[in-house]
């Protein structure tokens, strides 16, 4: 099963420069948790969207919306003011909303669904803003549900839901004793997976976690899918299933059957044999912050401004890359202040996709477009004349796979 996303934007068939820099059709993926989010003003939040693709995580909702029962102390902001303001950010971000990574990971062990690893984003053809094409070849999805929700955050518009959801949310986190779970872990690591155990640091665990998940021994690998099937809850026939084909000996090795639910495996092993040994602090944020490294596959940049992510980050899987919310922050805080002291003129001259001269040096926005966007290379600087115009610039294949997406979408909204 091969999942298609579809964008559409307005007056498609003429659409300028400045049109496909709003609609979020050039650019690499990007993921960012709230503390990056936090980091930014409005402006330049409007800066990072000219340049990346948005890819939103259920677990950024939930904590944005978790910040109205935060308690507050003398540096937190009112926590309806604090949740308003990411809002107003999150408006400009016309992104996707991948499926949960929990659903997909099983569908991925019970080989129901090849999920992507390269940047794609996988959505939930469930889902009430998401419509499949009568043959199932194309998708549409609407981001109209999650616009509104913004909006009407932005507003300070929050509804009783809204409300017993961020509590619900607190009370959650309060109930977790990762002191209790570090002990069960540890002990777990030990009766099972000594060669990871016996690591010395962090690093160093994660190549011992990855040489046990290379391993085709047979004892080891029931081992390995039988924690999976713990962590993903699977149900008893989900769980049957898996190990009927791995009985079978179609699944030597979890991950060359299941490599998204290997990933999860990876990252929740290593995060479990860490907070056993000390490697990780036994902090409740943790496990949260856990959740958004689980959807790294789908995003070609990952941004963040949380030491657990950059820590972990070299037990997360894809192809793609991690940025120091820092480090960005900063480049598009110099972005913004090149461009307001910019003319009219010179606005034109640079326009989308065209960097604000003079360069930025250094540009890590440079150096992810050079690997990521279509036809450059590394290093390469980029000249007006390649940037495409309209729709009619593009390579004939791009331009036949949106023109055929227009022709869906139409079909669908006249109910054909």
């Amino acid at each position: 099963m091969e999942l298609t996303l579809v964008h559409r934007p307005p007056k498609y068939s003429r659409l300028q420069s400045s049109q496909w820099r709003e609609c979020g059709l050039l650019g690499p993926a990007l993921i960012f948790d709230k503390s990056f989010l936090q980091m930014l003003n409005p402006e330049e939040v409007t800066e990072l969207s000219m340049y990346f693709r948005f890819v939103g995580t259920p677990l950024l909702i939930q904590e944005i919306i978790a910040d109205l029962k935060k308690q507050r102390t003398d540096k937190d902001r009112v926590s309806q003011e604090v949740v308003k303001a990411l809002a107003t950010k999150m408006l400009s971000a016309h992104g996707l909303q991948p499926a949960d990574f929990q659903k997909l990971a099983i569908l991925n062990l019970c080989c129901i669904f090849d999920v992507p690893m390269f940047g794609q984003v996988p959505v939930d053809a469930n889902a009430p803003n998401v419509s499949v094409s009568k043959n199932g070849a194309s998708v549409v999805y609407d981001a109209t549900l999650e616009q509104n929700m913004w909006r009407r955050w932005a507003n300070g518009d929050f509804t009783t839901d809204d409300e017993e959801s961020a509590l619900a949310w607190r009370e959650g986190l309060q109930g977790l004793s990762l002191d209790s779970l570090s002990k069960q872990w540890k002990r777990f690591a030990s009766d099972h997976f000594e060669a990871a155990n016996t690591a010395n640091n962090l690093p160093d665990l994660i190549r011992r976690v990855n040489a046990t998940l290379n391993d085709f021994s047979t004892v080891v690998q029931r081992k390995l899918l039988l924690l999976l099937l713990g962590v993903l809850e699977c149900s008893p026939p989900q769980a049957r299933y898996s190990l009927a084909l791995f009985n079978a000996g179609l699944m030597p090795r979890i991950r060359d059957l299941a490599p998204y639910a290997a990933s999860v495996l990876r990252l929740y092993l290593t995060f479990m044999i860490g907070l056993g040994r000390g490697f990780i602090g036994p902090r409740t944020t943790h496990l949260i912050d856990l959740e958004y490294l689980l959807y790294a596959p789908f995003c070609s940049v990952f941004v963040s401004a949380d030491k657990f992510h950059r820590v972990m980050w070299p037990a997360a899987s894809g192809i793609n890359n991690f940025i120091w919310g820092a480090d960005l922050k900063q480049e598009l805080k110099q972005r913004v202040e090149m461009r307001s002291t910019m003319t009219e003129q010179e606005r034109l001259s640079h326009a989308f996709p065209s960097f604000p001269g003079p360069y930025v040096s250094n540009s890590i926005i440079e150096r992810l477009w050079s690997i990521y966007y279509s036809g450059s290379k590394p290093g390469k600087k980029w000249s007006r004349k390649e940037q495409p115009e309209t729709l009619e610039d593009l390579e004939p294949e791009m331009r036949e796979s949106i023109e055929k997406a227009q022709q869906i979408f139409d079909g669908m909204r006249s109910g054909k």
